[in-house]
């Protein structure tokens, strides 16, 4: 990369990171039907948290960036973990003004890091990575062409929304199913109505049957509809958008549970077009009786009272 390149990168990368910081300032409650984890924490502590996690991923991506660091699955998968790792921790330290470690085998057996961050690595990590060092990266095309066939900023910034958004939520995953018994933890940072376990146990209840929904039967649905959700960050709340995105590379990798979503359009499908056929053949029977026998017999009455007012 030459000078000039250099210099572009730069540019683009301070200028795309100052305007995710600056949405952050405002308001970033969830307006989507989805839950997010972060549903749960005061406005000032969920602040706290996506400003963590948006200089994190800065630092990470200024390292890959400016060393030329070439990623793979595994890479991926590393930097995931250390990113929800080390937020996680920073996040309690924060509050908590000492050293808090978690243990590397809760973070990779949460199961929204496991089953939903992990499995949608290359979209979440690498093509935002690959757009900010070429907006028209072969990595960015072969996903989104036709519809999308250069990454402008405003595509960049959305899709580093999308990764923020999904590391936050990974984190509070954690938390919730960690450290929502301490109660200090809930009077620290959740919301007045999250204060008592119970309520705190109906969201955690509520957001792993939708997290597990998204994950097999939402997630299987949009790779095989070649479709993509993110969350986008505005400085009127954080929204949820369904782009283009080529993932038949993807299909390959579904686990069997996740299968049986794509075997359940394949039969709704197929029934619904020979209901259609039905209806179809139906309308033809009863639009052909009316207009052949209705009609002869209608005009065979009309006959038989001209002749009778002729006698």
């Amino acid at each position: 990369m030459d000078t000039s390149e250099r210099e572009k990168l730069s540019i683009r990368f301070s200028n795309v990171f100052a305007r995710l910081q600056y949405k952050i300032n405002f308001n970033i409650n969830n307006t989507s039907s989805f839950l997010l984890a972060t549903d749960l924490l005061r406005d000032n502590t969920k602040r706290r948290l996506f400003t963590i996690v948006a200089s994190n991923v800065e630092n990470v991506f200024s390292e890959l960036l400016n060393n030329d660091i070439p990623i793979n699955p595994a890479k991926e998968k590393a930097i995931f973990l250390t990113l929800i790792k080390g937020t996680t921790q920073q996040f309690l330290t924060s509050y908590y003004g000492c050293n808090v470690s978690i243990q590397p085998a809760i973070i990779q057996e949460s199961f929204y890091t496991k089953n939903f961050v992990l499995n949608d690595k290359k979209i979440l990590l690498n093509v935002p990575l690959q757009v900010l060092r070429n907006s028209e990266s072969k990595l960015f095309r072969s996903i989104f062409v036709p519809i999308y066939t250069k990454a402008y900023d405003s595509f960049i910034e959305a899709l580093l929304d999308n990764l923020i958004v999904e590391i936050t939520n990974a984190v509070m995953f954690i938390i919730i199913n960690e450290f929502s018994f301490i109660y200090e933890v809930r009077k620290n940072f959740y919301r007045s109505n999250f204060l008592s376990l119970r309520n705190v146990e109906r969201f955690r209840n509520n957001l792993s049957w939708e997290t597990r929904i998204k994950t097999f039967i939402k997630r299987p649905s949009d790779i095989y509809n070649s479709q993509q959700g993110i969350w986008v960050i505005r400085t009127t709340g954080i929204y949820y958008r369904v782009i283009y995105a080529n993932r038949s590379d993807e299909l390959l990798n579904l686990k069997k549970v996740s299968l049986l979503t794509l075997v359940g359009i394949e039969t709704k499908d197929f029934v619904v077009s020979r209901l259609d056929e039905l209806v179809y053949l139906l309308g033809n029977s009863i639009r052909y009786t009316l207009t052949s026998v209705v009609g002869q017999v209608i005009g065979l009455v009309w006959r038989g009272i001209i002749e009778g007012l002729k006698k």
